[in-house]
């Protein structure tokens, strides 16, 4: 099993896993949106498995080399209080977006939207200095994405 995971962190240094959960997020959400359990399912399962599809690139800029090594801790055991809890938050941040979409409340789910992309931006920055820098402008890609359409809808 460890020489599975192994395996498949080494996959997720490939950018292309990065670049496929913005995706799979709008996906998600649109899914929600529609009130469609097909379309949110999809978007659920590729946010939770687009981290291993794509092969090992044959180099691994070393940004990347360094945040997979920070993130990796932080969704791996041993399952401390604090680990369990951020988890805990970052499920029921999705959960409670999710939700506030399915019930076409546009200008929450927007709202949740942006602060996610913030917080995802900060946490990487701050768990991983420089090297979050690629992480954190998919924060803030979010976030923008998000502040476009709310503004759009004013």
């Amino acid at each position: 099993m460890n020489a599975l995971l192994a395996k498949l962190w080494e996959r997720h240094k490939n950018p292309w896993s990065w670049f496929m959960r913005p995706v799979f997020g709008i996906v998600m959400f649109h899914g929600a949106w529609l009130q469609s359990w097909p379309v949110l399912l999809l978007g659920v399962l590729g946010l939770a498995t687009s981290w291993c599809w794509f092969p090992k690139p044959q180099v691994v800029h070393p940004w990347v080399e360094r945040f997979i090594e920070v993130e990796k801790p932080y969704v791996s055991p041993p399952w401390t209080p604090a680990k369990v809890g951020a988890l805990l938050a970052v499920l029921a941040l999705m959960i409670v977006s999710l939700s506030a979409f399915w019930q076409r409340s546009l200008k929450l789910g927007l709202i949740l939207m942006f602060f996610g992309g913030l917080a995802k931006s900060v946490w990487s920055l701050k768990v991983a200095g420089k090297a979050g820098l690629f992480a954190a402008a998919f924060g803030v890609f979010w976030a923008l994405l998000a502040s476009v359409l709310f503004f759009q809808r004013e």
